[in-house]
């Protein structure tokens, strides 16, 4: 954590993976994060690539240097997890429990954040935080149905979209290689393969960071029904919906799509549109998909709602 560059400036280490489909989140991702951070720290990025041309990799380290940051790539191992089930999120989706592999012995703490994501507020507030000695820090995943499959409850499940990460610990203790082996055996039984493994091998040896910094979508509903198993106090999950460091855009609701009633849904998609190297990989909706956000008349009051709120805690803050 103490390590610097010769400027002086302290060394912030984030990871990241995903196949070509998502490069373009990813990009935006690792953007608002520098965005966002502290002038006191420079941002190295650990991406580990599945599949990626030459070409569009290339453009996303320009990308990242040109904003102030540092691209590290790492080919993806594929063969530790060949035959296992991807659902729909490809092979990349299993790359992160081999993070202690890839980086360098000499790297200590790393920040995961999943592709499909927004980073809003200064990334070095995590990294700092005390891990109490366990293996990672994360926050609870607040889905009610997540935690089934290895029926463990709910307030002792955590979502894997954000991590901070003891590879020191994770080393020491071979987590890497036992979560890779979990999952080799259990995989076709879970319904989050990556994340089910994670939650089965770490149960109860991880630190609960504040919900905010994982602002998942079911949030909202996590708080109207506090009383069902959640592990936040109704004040910290109204700290999360007021005041988020990194929105999460878990489920079918992303922000590149019509169908998303996240009030930073504009922000993002402005963002995005940015990145002129990355249009074409950015998926076209059909006039379906567009229609369905357009007459899903509950959602979009919800959204308005929210995005009134969004606007006036800004203003408060500002």
């Amino acid at each position: 954590m103490s390590d610097t560059f010769g400027s002086g400036k302290k060394q912030i280490h984030i990871a990241a993976c995903c196949d070509q489909n998502y490069l373009p989140f990813v990009a935006v991702m690792m953007n608002s994060a520098i965005s966002r951070l502290s002038g006191q720290y420079n941002p190295i990025f650990h991406f580990v690539g599945v599949d990626i041309d030459q070409d569009t990799l290339s453009a996303l380290k320009n990308e990242v240097e040109q904003k102030g940051g540092e691209l590290i790539s790492y080919q993806a191992d594929e063969l530790s997890f060949k035959d296992l089930p991807t659902l729909r999120y490809g092979n990349s989706v299993y790359q992160r429990i081999l993070l202690a592999d890839y980086l360098s012995n000499d790297i200590n703490r790393v920040i995961y954040i999943d592709a499909d994501t927004y980073v809003v507020d200064d990334l070095s507030v995590l990294w700092e935080m005390n891990l109490q000695g366990n293996p990672l820090g994360a926050v609870e995943d607040l889905s009610k149905s997540a935690c089934k499959t290895i029926k463990i409850p709910r307030h002792e499940y955590f979502n894997s979209g954000v991590l901070l990460m003891d590879l020191e610990v994770w080393r020491r203790q071979g987590i890497h290689k036992t979560v890779a082996a979990y999952a080799g055996q259990n995989a076709h039984r879970l319904k989050h393969v990556d994340q089910c493994s994670l939650n089965a091998v770490l149960h109860k040896k991880w630190t609960r960071l504040p919900a905010r910094w994982n602002q998942q979508a079911s949030v909202y509903k996590a708080y109207k029904k506090i009383s069902e198993d959640c592990g936040y106090s109704k004040e910290e999950l109204r700290e999360a919906i007021q005041n988020p460091g990194i929105y999460h855009f878990t489920g079918r609701e992303k922000p590149w799509l019509s169908y998303c009633f996240s009030p930073v849904k504009k922000e993002y998609r402005s963002a995005l549109s940015k990145l002129d190297w990355a249009r074409s990989l950015v998926p076209r909706e059909s006039l379906r998909q567009k229609l369905e956000a357009l007459l899903s008349f509950r959602k979009q009051t919800q959204y308005l709602i929210r995005k009134l709120f969004w606007i006036l805690n800004r203003m408060h803050r500002n």
